[in-house]
């Protein structure tokens, strides 16, 4: 089950990527409110392909226009990586998660796009440093 401590960012091994039920996050999310923490929600369903990927997450992520170039969003994993170390500019907060709700349809139907989020997930926490967590709501 999914803690408050589980969604630390001072620990010296960050987890970023959760799994939990809705009814166990609700409390959650509204402790994080209290603190400060900005939770973007992210509708897994809508999610078909690795295009829709990055646009759910340049609008749940509040990328700013112009941030690259005319692009309403940037289609490609180098520029999805940008967006993780670029949130903390965009939303002031003490911390940032994002949820996909839906998750079950998303892995049922999506499963090599749910798996490519979180091996750039990985790669964006882990290499790159970026502090915000993802949490898969089923």
């Amino acid at each position: 089950m999914l803690s408050l401590l589980d969604l630390a960012w001072n620990q010296d091994n960050f987890v970023s990527v959760h799994f939990c039920e809705k009814h166990d996050f609700d409390p959650i999310a509204a402790e994080l409110a209290t603190k400060n923490v900005t939770v973007m929600p992210i509708d897994g369903t809508s999610i078909r392909d690795e295009e829709g990927l990055y646009r759910a997450f340049a609008v749940a992520l509040r990328m700013p226009r112009g941030w690259y170039g005319d692009e309403e969003y940037a289609p490609n994993p180098n520029a999805f990586l940008e967006y993780l170390d670029d949130v903390p500019e965009w939303v002031r907060a003490n911390g940032h998660v994002a949820v996909i709700t839906g998750s079950e349809h998303f892995w049922r139907e999506q499963p090599r796009i749910a798996g490519l989020l979180v091996e750039l997930w990985q790669s964006a926490t882990t290499r790159r440093g970026a502090k915000i967590h993802l949490v898969f709501e089923w």
